[in-house]
């Protein structure tokens, strides 16, 4: 084993069995599974150690990703990450909602059917007037849901110097 990768998990509960790595702090749990078996796990007191069986890029690249993943897990299971979009519409006057676990966005370039977006359970968006704000524990949840409502509240076939609406993301997880 020649890389080796260093985490220090003293701000959570994490625990590394098999190929699954749990973290567990004061907002919740999450897990990921390793499907790799060139990567090792091993947890001594605070700090987590992620070893590969040789010293070649690609799988240092898969360990340093790892590596990065568990810290961004530490960081969400003890503060929660956040995103926010705004809805800007220069032509019709568009609203935003959400009913149940979806996201309605009615009258969007004056269209009658309401675009709706499946939300996730996991994530918490509240919704205040033209600003979207997306929660959650896990930053790549977050993320995911920010870039399809943006990516499916998009103006297509029309010219965009002309038309400027849609949702767009203010701050990033």
């Amino acid at each position: 084993m020649s890389t080796k990768f260093k985490v220090d998990v003293s701000a959570a509960d994490v625990t590394a069995s098999g190929t699954t790595i749990t973290v567990k702090g004061k907002l919740g749990e999450l897990k990921t599974e390793i499907r790799y078996p060139f990567l090792h796990l091993k947890h001594e007191g605070n700090i987590l150690y992620i070893e590969t069986d040789k010293n070649v890029a690609y799988q240092k690249a898969i360990a340093g990703t790892l590596a990065a993943g568990v810290k961004n897990m530490i960081k969400g299971v003890n503060e929660k990450y956040t995103a926010e979009l705004e809805l800007i519409y220069m032509h019709f006057p568009a609203t935003v909602k959400i009913n149940g676990n979806k996201l309605i966005v009615e009258n969007f370039v004056g269209e009658r059917k309401p675009r709706e977006i499946p939300l996730p359970k996991d994530v918490e968006v509240k919704v205040n007037g033209t600003k979207i704000k997306i929660s959650g524990i896990d930053r790549y949840s977050v993320g995911q849901i920010a870039g399809s409502i943006e990516s499916k509240i998009q103006i297509k076939n029309k010219d965009r110097r002309v038309f400027k609406d849609g949702i767009f993301i203010t701050k990033k997880p």
